[in-house]
């Protein structure tokens, strides 16, 4: 496994990746580390520079997560960049109506954020959640041109 702190101008990030997938990706306090380019890297830095909108090609390591949470980050990683979907869109979307809790629980478990754009989920009256605080979600909606 290799870990990895990149600095973006939205913040710090930390990324695990291992046989060149992406295992794990948060926000962190950590200094950034020196490292050779990698794809992933290089990926998400045109992403945090406005160069890239869509990260589907990042390959992911969802080996650890269950099929249900599997469906939810698949249907979630469609969601198109500056656009927002609700938990029940979701749950509706992978076959379960009235899984929005579920949904949101998967969600909270996401170990890639960004690259599963759990941002972009949202509730019917609100943000909603996200695991790295609302603080980074709101950076994350303005960046991408959905919230002011």
């Amino acid at each position: 496994m290799e870990r990895r702190v990149l600095s973006t101008p939205l913040g710090r990030v930390e990324l695990v990746t291992e046989a060149g997938r992406l295992r794990e990706l948060s926000f962190t306090r950590a200094k950034p580390t020196r490292h050779a380019p990698d794809p992933i890297s290089k990926e998400l830095q045109e992403y945090f520079h406005g160069r890239r909108k869509d990260l589907r090609d990042i390959p992911v390591d969802l080996s650890a997560c269950t099929p249900f949470e599997r469906r939810v980050y698949e249907a979630t990683r469609h969601i198109p960049f500056g656009k927002v979907a609700t938990y029940g869109q979701i749950a509706k979307a992978i076959g379960t109506p009235n899984a929005q809790r579920a949904v949101g629980n998967a969600l909270g478990k996401n170990p890639v954020g960004i690259v599963i754009p759990c941002h972009r989920v949202v509730g019917w009256d609100s943000l909603g959640g996200f695991t790295g605080g609302l603080g980074y979600k709101k950076k994350l909606l303005r960046f991408e041109g959905v919230l002011r």
